[in-house]
């Protein structure tokens, strides 16, 4: 069945818009968030930071939301918890994905995911929900989210798009599917014209 459902080709991706109040999600789920002198982030504990809307310069690293459309009462919103004090150029955190009710934005469900927004050479290029029909079970109906990461190589280009899929299950917000590359491309050339390249 889970086979059937991957092949969804087409799915609903987020849009920055259904964040609504970014700031208000964000006060709602971490009460003891700080807000920046700026208002563009907050602080969580010392050195983590959550930026409160979707900057086109480091789109990757704000808050992601989408309706859920199998059950769109309830809001999808990714939140990457980024560790501020790491010093060089490359990113350092976490994800945590909640399920929010519209309404009243009370979080439902929640899920912490170690080390998903960590990247080197390998840059995170875009997260954004897959809320495609990923029917798992006469009842039970997954939400994807879909990480995009590449390099900046002329000679040694790479991109390679995950899947992780995730369901509520007993109450709880579970990962269902973990990582499944969907989508890739790379190669080898002398970074002017020759060279062999592939895609997937």
């Amino acid at each position: 069945m889970l086979g059937a459902a991957l092949a969804s080709l087409s799915p609903a991706r987020a849009t920055a818009g259904d964040c609504g109040d970014a700031a208000a999600l964000v006060r709602q789920a971490y009460p003891k968030a700080q807000k920046s002198a700026d208002g563009a982030s907050f602080t969580l504990v010392p050195h983590t930071s959550i930026a409160s809307t979707l900057p086109e310069s480091d789109a990757p690293f704000g808050l992601a939301c989408k309706i859920w459309p199998a059950h769109d009462d309830l809001l999808l919103v990714a939140v990457p918890l980024i560790d501020s004090a790491n010093g060089d150029h490359l990113h350092v955190g976490d994800i945590e994905l909640l399920v929010v009710d519209r309404k009243s934005l009370r979080v439902r469900q929640r899920l912490l995911q170690p080390g998903l927004m960590t990247d080197d050479a390998i840059a995170i290029r875009k997260v954004e929900f897959d809320t495609g029909r990923y029917a798992l079970a006469p009842e039970v109906t997954a939400f994807g989210l879909r990480i995009e990461m590449a390099n900046h190589s002329q000679a040694t280009p790479f991109t390679e798009t995950d899947l992780r899929l995730y369901a509520v299950a007993s109450d709880a917000l579970r990962l269902v599917l973990d990582g499944l590359v969907v989508a890739g491309s790379g190669g080898d050339s002398d970074a002017s014209c020759a060279g062999s390249f592939h895609s997937s």
